[in-house]
């Protein structure tokens, strides 16, 4: 008879850890090896379990580091834009119209959306719709990016842009 013995909450994430690199493993090898020799069968015709190689830890090490960077990079755009909002919240004189503003631009998005879908719901109309999307943004890219003249007069008209608004 078969009795479960009672394991910490340690040991059961160690165990799940070890089954999800085994899957992941399973899951880069097995067209390797399916493609280089044929599996062998192990019961009834159910193909056999493939032996799975766990990752260096080495490999996981990086993978760690480079998304704590991406974190700390992501932190760093966070709070710079956490502190740009709040120094234009600052010098807002009229508070409650900009919250009324972004009430209300949050309904027209809702609004959008609901007329978006039923319209996706349409026979040929979301079809013709993005032809015309593919052709706006042929016309779009032959009037602005294809050549370099044009391209200079789009960034320069971005910056005088951007410069306005900040």
């Amino acid at each position: 008879h078969f009795v479960e013995q009672p394991t910490s909450f340690k040991t059961k994430q160690k165990i799940m850890s070890v089954l999800a690199m085994n899957a992941m493993a399973k899951a880069v090898v097995a067209p390797k090896v399916a493609a280089s020799k044929p599996r062998a069968s192990a019961f009834m015709g159910r193909p056999a379990a493939l032996k799975a190689r766990v990752a260096a830890p080495k490999a996981r090490t990086t993978v760690t580091v480079k998304a704590a960077s991406q974190t700390e990079d992501l932190n760093k755009k966070l709070s710079e834009v956490t502190s740009t909002v709040s120094e234009k919240w600052d010098e807002t004189e009229e508070k409650p119209a900009v919250v009324t503003l972004g009430v209300f631009g949050l309904v027209g998005l809702v609004a959008a959306n609901g007329v978006l879908k039923s319209i996706d719901g349409l026979p040929l109309v979301p079809d013709l719709l993005e032809l015309v999307g593919i052709g706006f943004s042929g016309f779009y890219i032959y009037q602005n990016l294809l050549f370099k003249p044009d391209r200079a007069a789009l960034k320069d008209s971005i910056s005088k842009s951007l410069d306005k608004v900040l």
